[in-house]
């Protein structure tokens, strides 16, 4: 199964790594993701899932549950295994205070850590239109829909709540 072919419905977890991946370190990420989810259980039974890279350094695993659900010790193993590919290629997947962003229209990505994300936005840099990933998004949909919410305009972001 692929991620695009993964219900709406299904859980999301989303890693942003720390730098841009190559296209070869995205193919060995994905192709060790593969072989981890075909295997990936919770209580003995089969998870349904799938993953997929988004804007070179967005990782975002899904997970139908309404086949079975994931546990405390599957999500652990999912964690261990994201953290030993970063391990891997050097990539911090757990720096939570980072921010993924860029301006509308453009292609490129930004990499900025929160502090000079809010500096740039009192620079008037960030503006309301900024587009914002969301690590925070908790469906398959809101990975894959012009309405989801795993990016956003800043106003429609988390990140307005916190600058007001």
């Amino acid at each position: 199964m692929t991620f695009h072919e993964l219900p709406d419905h299904a859980r999301l977890w989303v890693h942003t790594a720390d730098r841009d991946l190559t296209a070869g370190e995205q193919e060995a990420v994905l192709e060790a993701l593969s072989g981890f989810l075909d295997g990936w259980a919770a209580h003995g039974a089969a998870l349904t899932a799938a993953g997929c890279i988004l804007y070179d350094r967005v990782l975002v695993v899904g997970l139908d549950e309404r086949q079975a659900g994931a546990t405390g010790c599957s999500i652990d193993k999912l964690v261990g295994f994201v953290r030993a590919q970063g391990e891997a290629l050097g990539v911090d997947w757990f720096d939570r205070h980072q921010v993924v962003w860029r301006q509308p229209g453009e292609e490129a990505w930004q990499f900025t850590r929160t502090a000079e994300f809010w500096a740039l936005r009192k620079a008037g840099v960030v503006h309301g239109a900024t587009e914002v990933v969301d690590p925070l998004a908790q469906t398959v949909a809101d990975a894959r829909s012009e309405k989801g919410t795993l990016v956003s305009a800043f106003d429609e972001s988390w990140h307005a709540e916190m600058w007001s």
